[in-house]
């Protein structure tokens, strides 16, 4: 079920053979998930020991709670007065070389505007770094926007080169039980950067795809029905 609900989703977002996922507990675990795969990738990539992530002021919270856990520093920079999305140049400005990611909101929460992800995730693609495109609001509408005649005013999805991950709840307009959250992956090297295993405990294998230990399937169970019906 877990494997076909991640599936449906990378194939409404565009992603294609190499694109995967996994399902947590809600949008602040996806992204808190996101942020700790870009850490670990930095880390081992290039040696980052300082690591730290550039939003806007309007990006979601559980950008601040990754920081908060992981130790990333979240640099946060001001909306555009007159048009209340992120501030490209100010964005460009706060890059160096210990920046792990770039997030881009399609949309935000405080205003419902789309960044300008392109121009995010092309930016993160001259540093050689990851761009997060956070989903969450838009989750099962951001699909059909054009299908339903509507202008996008930004392209979200892995059509866009230099978007790495991306966030979207099915608790959100996809009518799955509240706690359902996919994390899409360009690549599964990325995706095994969050993933944790140890083989050394005395008790045998531990292995987890997500936070949590224990996961409560009826969740899962209720989300696959939902979407299938």
């Amino acid at each position: 079920m877990e494997a076909e609900i991640i599936r449906w989703t990378l194939d409404l977002y565009n992603g294609d053979k190499d694109t995967c996922g996994i399902m947590t507990s809600g949008g602040t675990e996806s992204i808190m998930l996101a942020m700790l795969a870009y850490r670990v990738e930095g880390l081992k990539e290039r040696g980052v020991t300082k690591p730290n992530i550039i939003c806007s002021e309007t990006a979601h919270c559980a950008f601040d709670k990754a920081g908060f856990y992981f130790g990333i520093e979240v640099r946060r920079i001001p909306m555009g007065k007159d048009t209340f999305l992120a501030d490209f140049e100010a964005m460009k400005r706060a890059v160096d070389s210990n920046t792990i990611c770039l997030v881009a909101s399609s949309p935000e929460y405080a205003f419902g505007n789309y960044d300008p992800v392109e121009k995010i995730a092309s930016l993160a693609q001259s540093w050689g770094i990851g761009c997060h495109s956070d989903c969450c609001l838009g989750s099962y509408i951001n699909p059909f926007i054009e299908e339903l005649g509507y202008p996008l005013a930004e392209i979200f999805d892995f059509r866009v080169p230099g978007v790495t991950t991306i966030s979207c709840d099915p608790h959100k307009y996809g009518y799955g039980p509240k706690g359902a959250s996919i994390l899409m992956f360009r690549s599964k090297k990325l995706r095994q950067y969050q993933l944790y295993v140890n083989s050394e405990w005395n008790g045998g294998i531990y292995a987890t795809t997500c936070i949590a230990g224990s996961r409560p399937g009826s969740v899962i169970a209720g989300t696959w029905a939902s979407m299938l019906k």
